[in-house]
């Protein structure tokens, strides 16, 4: 008896003792996995918001650059005399000839897709994309605003079919100060679009509001592009042609539900965004909804916001998506381990471990998230083929130059390189050969350049270098210099070990009639082509009176 109550004593303390304990283990076990997963949460959340903020970034640059892509070609419409006397007399014969051949190679060459002349009344004298419809009035934005304030006025458009168009519209008035008439230059965005998704890791769609375009003509452009209309498939906005992707099922589903209940999120101020490697959040402090989305075997984060036109209205929504699905598996894995730890051992030795490894985990995301953001900016900055500075790093890096120009007084020059017969490089030996010319030429340029020189891939086999404080008779003796170097290289094909490659040079140097990169662009562009047409593998350079660098 005495045996048995002893028996039921130790059970009683047993029970009493470890009872208390177990609560205190699964409660600790319960907050710090809820811990763990709030702090997850959150920074998939902040990873989220930067990558829209670099998104959003990304966007906005694209666009500048497109801007100023026709600015540069408006610029040469605008010196050409007898388009301007064409627009004067409103004959549209005369402006037709005058600008289709110019129309077609900058369609070619840089994407353009709208050319429009119209009267001081934005009626229409000419579309030279498609001639055969004029005589309307234009009201969009962009037209009625560079009437209004006779300067040249940009902005993304909504078209009828639910496309988005970048127009940049510019007067044109004679001698006397009197308006001529208002000339249009437009282009697509699907690339700005692919940018973005390329550059900062996004998928991008496009929700357009009904009320802003004709059913008709939208389901005609869907049939038009080889897809199938669905007007219906959403109560309020249909999905933008410009999209490349196909909308997941649960974005479809969360769509359809309306952004009602869903989770909402803080787009992060002005710090958050520089952290992202931007300079400012567009939305900062305003709320976007976020909904979780599994596509297959990756996780996403949707985030949707108001789209805005040049006019300033809500026209639909922008959708990006976010992959957010290394930062999930971190979430499971790091739970997991929580619950294998958190067992009878003694609560403390359980804590310890578990703080460990949730400050070693969290160090790994924060390592992923600045490897990430590092490699995002590499790519924004750099071309991924030779490692020069990309195209938008050209007109940057040219601008914070002229701006430092501008203070010391120096000039600046810019060589334009292109490389003479370069289609028959990959004709005959293959793009992996064309691209083993391009990195090598790009390490002979960069391996000439001086310390302040910048070299730049500025668009096919195209490379610029910036040349600071550097006159005109150094840069073309750099530029010679350059050229023998380059012509000097021997390449080594499998059927010819011995294949020399030559290069034209175009060479232009900032001047009154030359103030912007832009302009200095241009002029090395023009001037490369006249290397071109002189026979090739040689040095020209930039004329410096403006009436001779308006040429063609």
């Amino acid at each position: 008896m005495f045996m048995k109550s002893v028996g039921r004593e130790t059970l009683r303390l047993r029970v009493w003792f470890l009872l208390p304990l177990a609560s205190v283990l699964v409660l600790a076990t319960l907050i710090l996995v809820t811990l763990i997963h709030l702090k997850a949460i959150t920074d998939i959340d902040r990873f989220t918001l930067e990558t829209v903020a670099r998104a959003e970034h990304v966007y906005q640059d694209q666009v500048e650059l497109e801007a100023e892509m026709l600015g540069a070609a408006m610029l040469v419409l605008a010196n050409d005399r007898s388009l301007r006397q064409a627009l004067a007399r409103h004959d549209r014969e005369q402006l037709l000839r005058g600008s289709a051949t110019l129309f077609a190679e900058l369609k070619k060459k840089h994407g353009i897709t709208h050319l429009y002349f119209s009267d001081p009344n934005r009626v229409n004298i000419l579309r030279v994309h498609e001639p055969e419809r004029f005589g309307d009035t234009l009201n969009r934005s962009t037209t009625v605003q560079a009437q209004q304030k006779s300067q040249t006025v940009h902005g993304v458009e909504l078209g009828p079919l639910g496309t988005f168009t970048l127009r940049l519209v510019t007067p044109w008035f004679d001698s006397d100060g009197k308006l001529l008439g208002l000339v249009e230059l437009g282009t697509e965005i699907d690339h700005v679009l692919q940018a973005v998704q390329q550059q900062a890791g996004v998928k991008a769609f496009i929700l357009i509001d009904k009320k802003f375009i004709d059913r008709q003509t939208w389901e005609s452009g869907m049939r038009m592009l080889g897809r199938e209309p669905d007007w219906n498939r959403f109560a309020d906005v249909v999905l933008n042609l410009q999209a490349n992707e196909h909308l997941p099922p649960d974005l479809v589903r969360g769509l359809q539900a309306g952004p009602a209940g869903e989770p909402q999120v803080v787009i992060p101020p002005a710090a958050t965004c520089q952290r992202a490697g931007c300079h400012s959040s567009p939305a900062g402090g305003k709320k976007m909804v976020a909904m979780p989305v599994v596509d297959g075997s990756s996780a996403y984060r949707a985030v949707v916001h108001p789209l805005k036109d040049a006019a300033g209205r809500s026209v639909g929504n922008k959708v990006l998506l976010v992959d957010v699905s290394p930062e999930v598996e971190t979430l499971q894995a790091k739970t997991l381990a929580v619950l294998i730890r958190e067992s009878a051992w003694v609560g403390g030795i359980s804590c310890v471990i578990l703080l460990v490894f949730f400050y070693w985990l969290v160090g790994r995301v924060g390592q992923r998230l600045d490897e990430d953001q590092q490699r995002l900016r590499e790519l924004a900055d750099h071309d991924g083929l030779t490692g020069l500075f990309n195209h938008r790093m050209h007109y940057l890096r040219l601008k914070e130059e002229f701006s430092r120009g501008a203070r010391t007084g120096k000039p600046i020059s810019l060589l334009l390189l292109d490389l003479d017969h370069f289609k028959q490089v990959n004709d005959r030996y293959g793009h992996l050969g064309g691209d083993q010319v391009l990195k090598t030429i790009s390490a002979l340029v960069t391996s000439t350049c001086r310390q302040m020189d910048l070299a730049c891939r500025y668009g096919g086999e195209e490379i610029t270098v910036i040349l600071p404080e550097t006159a005109a008779d150094a840069a073309m003796l750099a530029a010679e210099r350059l050229r023998k170097i380059i012509e000097t290289q021997v390449f080594a094909f499998e059927d010819q070990p011995d294949i020399h490659i030559t290069v034209s040079i175009g060479v232009a140097t900032s001047s009154e009639h030359c103030a912007s990169a832009t302009e200095l662009t241009a002029g090395a562009d023009r001037a490369m082509y006249r290397a071109k047409e002189k026979g090739r593998n040689r040095v020209e350079r930039a004329p410096q009176q403006a009436d001779q660098g308006a040429g063609g």
